[in-house]
């Protein structure tokens, strides 16, 4: 298959965005949209590395195209945060569920709450 087109396969199955697989691996959404669109067929070790762990499939899939079902990875057990997080995620309505996900992403924006501004603040050192 592929790899482009694996890529983008996986990532509608996981119901993830251009902007969600960007961040998690430390790259813009354009990137992501030219790994898949085949424009970027050369990606760094690292970041096949990361790619793999967030669409829960092998590195060895995202170098060869060659994929299966088997090869995916089962994702990490919710933590007890992440499943209280949810509990009461499901107890909003619509409206609240919006402004809750806008809330999470405004905390991701604080160098002090997240880990990706903490380690971009970390290298600078």
């Amino acid at each position: 298959m592929n790899i482009g087109l694996l890529i983008e396969k996986r990532r509608k199955e996981l119901g993830l965005t251009l902007e969600q697989v960007g961040n998690a691996v430390g790259v813009g959404k354009s990137t992501v949209k030219k790994w898949e669109s085949g424009f970027i067929e050369n990606m760094k070790r690292d970041k096949i590395a990361l790619l793999a762990d967030v669409l829960h499939i092998s590195p060895v899939v995202l170098i060869t195209g060659k994929y299966s079902s088997e090869q995916t990875k089962t994702p990490p057990p919710l933590t007890a945060e992440e499943n209280k997080l949810l509990e009461a995620f499901g107890k909003l309505n619509p409206t609240g569920k919006q402004e809750a996900v806008r809330r999470v992403e405004e905390l991701t924006e604080i160098s002090k709450y997240s880990f990706s501004a903490q380690s971009s603040a970390d290298e600078a050192i």
